[in-house]
């Protein structure tokens, strides 16, 4: 096609305006209305990695901690909004461990661990009290939804207040656990 004189100017002023238009619309100065639609508010900063076991006091009717403020092995931190801080971490191998300590009064306390586990293959666990370990697990098959551990609480009695130390890892002495599964917190309650 063969274009005239009189054609040319038409183009260029559209090809003019429509690079006004583009540099417009990607600068700065133009993106005050754009600029909430620029905000990126649904990423969380996770918490920090600690490079020593945290010690806490059980104090009320319970204590709700969150398994990513644990000093953590071999565990990965993830966002996930239906978690309780929307944050938990992943058991990723034979090698993982979350550890936390509590200085406890006397009395028995009962133990659970908030799991999501997608199969039975990858659901069992083992909450170890001061090397005593204690095999844990939701329901049978798994919800595949977050679930408190219920069908197996650890109770534990302490005649006098001492301080003990909480491992979360994924085979014991004498069998092995799962790994894979997704663990959001401990919860700690005072039973007598």
């Amino acid at each position: 096609m063969c274009y005239t004189g009189a054609m040319k100017k038409p183009v260029a002023k559209m090809c003019a305006c429509l690079a006004a238009a583009c540099a417009m619309f990607l600068s700065c100065e133009s993106s005050k209305r754009n600029a909430e639609f620029m905000k990126i508010e649904d990423t969380l900063v996770p918490p920090p990695l600690l490079t020593e076991i945290p010690v806490i006091e059980y104090s009320g009717i319970g204590i709700k901690y969150e398994c990513e403020s644990m000093l953590l092995h071999h565990f990965s931190v993830f966002q996930d909004s239906e978690a309780s801080g929307n944050f938990a971490v992943r058991l990723m191998n034979e090698a993982s461990s979350a550890k936390l300590k509590v200085q406890f009064p006397a009395g028995t306390y009962e133990l659970l661990v908030r799991e999501k586990a997608s199969d039975a293959e990858h659901s069992a666990f083992y909450v170890c009290i001061d090397n005593s370990p204690y095999r844990v697990y939701p329901s049978n098959p798994p919800l595949g939804t977050w679930e408190l551990t219920t069908r197996t609480p650890v109770y534990f009695t302490i005649e006098e207040p001492r301080t003990l130390l909480i491992t979360i890892q994924a085979n014991s002495d004498f069998r092995t656990g799962d790994v894979g599964m997704c663990l959001d917190y401990i919860q700690l309650v005072k039973r007598q």
